[in-house]
């Protein structure tokens, strides 16, 4: 995993909200990559064609298979969706280390997970046990290692969504008084990070790594964004202590409701007191080359989202 040779990157989820942009970053900075996909002709038509980028059809239920398809890389990286089943992650990470991988990304790329309070909520249980496996693997097998990448909600994909703030239609849901700091973090960012991470095995080996563009409230969103266009908001005021008991209680149903379960429940992990959504104090940004923005550049992001 030298900067000075291209390393081999192997990807699952590479069509994802993460995959897709760091499968660009990657291929930007010159390495090897490898598209895992159950579909070889769906992959395809989503990512950018491009010499360095392969998609090999894997059968994610078979460790033989995802082996195979990982041998001679070096780098795996999970981008799969945060309501990945508990265990979805264990074949590939038994893959790894038969193929010899040494370094392992799992599907984080959010909240903390290290965050005593965050680590509890149902809707990361399949998180936990992933890095249960993997602590386990590494201990193992030291020529063996991971990163769990923490970047806080996604900046851009949270305000196309309304999942912060939704600038689009001027309206907003609001956890307790909205003043509440949480670290925020582009997509873009997200994948330099990625690339930076690769290039520094030993200072991000085997722990979780924080960064962030930004530190936010929801009511600094919506302050931006009505100096922009100065247009009035819709807010709805909502308890967190409440919306987390009610969607404790849905998520645990056989046929649970997302917009009623996962979604509040990832809402908390930001937005609610106590589950470490800020990471101002241990942030790795300085080692990975990445810069906070100012507000004007966080403005400039807002402006496309209205």
């Amino acid at each position: 995993m030298s900067t000075a040779t291209p390393v081999q990157v192997a990807i699952a989820g590479a069509t994802g909200a993460v995959g897709i942009p760091v499968v660009t970053e990657l291929l930007k900075a010159g390495h090897l990559v490898t598209a895992l996909s159950r579909s070889a002709s769906n992959c395809s038509s989503k990512l950018p064609k491009h010499p360095h980028l392969s998609i090999v059809e894997v059968d994610y239920d078979s460790v033989a298979s995802l082996t195979a398809a990982l041998q001679g890389h070096a780098v795996v990286i999970a981008a799969l969706p945060v309501a990945t089943p508990i265990g979805s992650q264990d074949k590939l990470i038994d893959a790894a280390v038969a193929a010899g991988v040494t370094r392992f990304f799992p599907a984080e790329f959010g909240t903390d997970t290290d965050n005593e309070k965050c680590m509890k909520l149902p809707v990361f249980a399949n998180k936990m046990q992933a890095l249960a496996y993997l602590k386990d693997k590494v201990a193992r097998h030291p020529s063996f290692s991971y990163t769990a990448l923490c970047t806080g909600s996604f900046l851009d994909w949270g305000l196309a969504a309304g999942f912060l703030v939704h600038p689009k239609t001027h309206t907003a849901t609001i956890y307790d008084d909205g003043n509440l700091p949480f670290s925020t973090t582009t997509l873009s960012t997200i994948s330099k990070a990625v690339v930076s991470i690769i290039s520094r095995p030993e200072e991000t080996k085997n722990r979780h790594v924080y960064i962030h563009d930004a530190v936010v409230t929801q009511n600094k969103l919506i302050e931006l964004a009505k100096k922009i266009d100065g247009q009035d908001w819709q807010l709805t005021y909502v308890d967190s202590a409440v919306v987390c008991a009610e969607a404790h209680l849905e998520f645990q149903k056989p046929n649970a409701d997302i917009t009623k379960g996962l979604m509040p429940l990832l809402h908390i992990s930001v937005l609610g007191k106590g589950y470490g959504g800020d990471f101002s104090g241990r942030l790795d940004n300085e080692l990975l080359g990445i810069k906070e923005m100012s507000d004007e550049e966080l403005e400039n992001v807002i402006a496309k989202f209205l």
